[in-house]
C-alpha cells in the first residue's frame, strides 16, 4: 500500500491500546501524559485504561484504599491530554467478571454469584469469588457506579468489559443456566448493563468471548448499537472465523456493522520474551480487521499475577502494530526500529537498544516446551517448589544453555547503548532490570538440571534480594505504590 495514502486513509479507522492498571501497577502521571505523547507519535487514536478496581470512587474507598487509585481530577486531565493530540480516551470499567477485588470484601460477597468462591474449571482450582451475579441489584450497583466514572470522560463509548465471567451458572444462576443456557443468561444480563449504560448516552463496547464460546449462530437482539471486541492473543487464534460470525450477526440486527479485533503484546506473564507469538497475533488480528472491515484493533496488554512486565516490553509490539494498522510495512530490523525509537524520544543508542529488544524478545523460541499464554523464562523465575520441578520437567540443558547464550547476546547489544542513556531513560533501566531477572531464571534452571544445591541456593538468594530490590527501584519510576507489595510476594 502506498504510504502516503495510508497516511491520510489508515486501513484501520481506529487504532488503540489498552492498558491495564488494576492487577497491580497503576502509572503515575508522568508515566501516563508520556504514554499519551508516544501513542500520539505511532498514530494511534483510542486509548483505554483497564479499570476493575483503581478508581477512587466515593463510597467504596474499602475496595481502592491500597492501589493507589485513579483519580476524577486525574482522568478528567488525561481527557483533555488525550483530546489535544487527537486521541479518544474510552472509559473502560469491568462490570461482571474479574470482580475478585470488590467481591472479596463482606460488603459486596450478596452481590457474588459464589459468595464464597467456586471451583475453577480451567485452572482446576478452588477460586475466590469473581463475578457478579446476573440480576437487576448487581445492575443497578453497576449502574451507580457508572454515575461517578464516566463523567471524567468525553467520549461517547464505554467498555464494559464482560468477559470470563467463570463462576456463571455455578452458584445463584445455577437454575436459570441448566433450564435456559449460560449464554442466555449472560446475555439477559449483559442487555440489564447495556441498558444502564445507554440511559448514561454511551454505546456499549464488550469483550466477545462469551458470545463466541458456543458454536452456532450468535443471538442478535442484544447487539444493536454495542460493539464487540474480538479478542485473541495466541497466535494462530481463529481471528478470521470469528469475524464472519460476528459481522453476520451485527448485520442480522439491522446495524452498521461495528467490531474491533484485540491481539496482544504477548508482555504480561513475561519479562519481554514472548515475542515472537505477540508479532504473530498482532499481524493476524490487524489482517483480519482490513480483511473484514472492523471498525477498529485495540492492541492490549495485562499484568496478571503480580505485573512483573514493564513497559519496554511493550514498545516493538506497539511499533509493529502502529504500523499494520495504518497499512504500512511493519519494521523488520534493528535499525527499522532505531529510526522509530528516535523519532519518539530515544535519543541515543537506539540502534543497540533494538538489537537487545528483538533478541530478548525471541528468547522463549530457544525452549520447546511451551506453557499457555505465558513465558516459560518468567516461571523459571517465579515457580516454587513442586511447580518448579514439574515445570523443568522435560526442559534440557541444551535448550537452557542455548537461551543462556542469546541473552549474552543481548548483555552485548544492551552494553552498545552510552552509559548515559542507560542510567537516565527509564525504558533502559526497566530493561536492564528484565534483563537480570530473565539471567538469574536461566542459572537458576541450569543449576536445578545440574542438580548443584549451591548454585541453586546461591542464585535464589540473589533474586529475593537484589533483585528483588532492584525491581521495586524500577516499579516507583513509573507506577505509584499500590500494588507493588502484592507484586514482590511472588519473589
Amino acid at each position: 500500500m502506498d504510504t502516503a495514502n495510508s497516511e491520510n486513509c489508515p486501513a484501520v479507522p481506529v487504532r488503540g491500546f489498552m492498558l491495564d492498571v488494576s492487577r497491580g501497577r497503576v502509572p503515575t502521571m508522568p508515566t501516563l501524559r508520556a504514554l499519551i505523547r508516544l501513542l500520539a507519535q505511532l498514530r494511534y487514536n483510542q486509548l483505554q485504561l483497564y479499570v476493575e478496581h483503581t478508581y477512587a470512587f466515593k463510597d467504596h474507598a474499602v475496595v481502592w484504599r491500597e492501589a493507589s487509585p485513579l483519580t476524577a481530577g486525574e482522568l478528567r486531565e488525561l481527557d483533555a491530554l488525550c483530546r489535544g493530540h487527537g486521541i479518544e480516551f474510552v472509559p473502560n470499567l469491568n462490570s461482571f467478571g474479574h470482580v475478585e477485588r470488590w467481591l472479596k470484601h463482606a460488603a459486596y460477597k450478596p452481590l457474588a454469584e459464589c459468595p464464597d468462591g467456586f471451583y475453577h474449571a480451567v485452572f482446576k482450582m478452588q477460586r475466590v469469588a469473581g463475578t457478579f451475579a446476573a440480576c437487576e441489584a448487581t445492575a443497578d450497583f453497576m449502574g451507580a457506579l457508572y454515575d461517578e466514572f464516566l463523567p471524567n470522560f468525553s467520549s461517547d463509548k464505554f467498555n464494559i468489559g464482560g468477559d470470563e465471567p467463570w463462576e456463571l451458572g455455578q452458584g445463584r444462576s445455577r437454575e436459570l443456566c441448566e433450564t435456559h443456557g449460560k449464554r442466555t443468561v449472560y446475555l439477559e444480563h449483559m442487555a440489564r448493563l447495556k441498558k444502564r449504560v445507554e440511559a448514561r448516552g454511551r454505546k456499549m463496547m464488550f469483550w466477545g468471548d462469551v458470545l463466541l464460546g458456543e458454536a452456532g449462530e450468535i443471538p442478535t437482539a442484544f447487539l444493536e448499537n454495542t460493539i464487540p471486541v474480538i479478542w485473541g492473543y495466541d497466535a494462530g487464534h481463529p481471528f478470521d472465523e470469528q469475524c464472519f460470525r460476528v459481522k453476520a450477526a451485527l448485520e442480522k440486527a439491522g446495524g452498521r456493522s461495528e467490531f474491533y479485533l484485540a491481539p496482544g503484546t504477548s508482555s504480561w506473564l513475561s519479562f519481554g520474551t514472548r515475542q515472537t507469538n505477540a508479532l504473530k497475533n498482532i499481524r493476524e488480528a490487524c489482517a483480519a480487521a482490513r480483511q473484514h472491515g472492523a471498525s477498529g484493533v485495540l492492541l492490549t496488554t495485562w499484568g496478571d499475577f503480580g505485573y512483573h512486565n514493564f513497559f519496554c516490553a511493550n514498545l516493538i509490539p506497539l511499533i509493529v502494530a502502529a504500523a499494520e494498522m495504518q497499512g504500512r510495512k511493519a519494521p523488520g530490523t534493528a535499525r527499522d526500529f532505531a529510526a522509530v525509537l528516535e523519532r519518539i524520544g530515544f535519543e541515543t543508542g537506539a540502534e543497540p537498544f533494538s538489537e537487545a529488544l528483538m533478541t530478548f524478545g525471541a528468547l522463549d523460541d530457544f525452549i520447546a516446551k511451551k506453557i499457555t499464554n505465558r513465558s516459560i523464562t518468567r516461571e523459571m523465575f517465579l515457580a516454587k517448589g513442586e511447580a518448579f520441578e514439574k515445570l523443568m520437567n522435560g526442559v534440557s540443558a541444551g535448550e537452557v544453555a542455548a537461551a543462556g547464550n542469546a541473552l549474552a547476546d543481548v548483555r552485548r547489544h544492551f552494553f552498545g547503548v552510552p552509559e548515559t542513556v542507560r542510567a537516565s531513560q527509564v525504558w533502559a533501566r526497566e530493561f536492564a532490570v528484565a534483563l537480570s531477572m530473565a539471567e538469574a531464571a536461566l542459572r537458576r534452571a541450569e543449576a536445578f538440571l545440574k542438580n548443584d544445591a549451591d548454585a541453586l541456593a546461591a542464585v535464589e538468594a540473589e533474586m529475593r534480594g537484589p533483585i528483588r530490590e532492584s525491581f521495586a527501584e524500577i516499579w516507583r519510576l513509573s507506577d505509584r505504590e499500590g500494588g507493588l507489595a502484592e507484586s514482590l510476594s511472588y519473589f
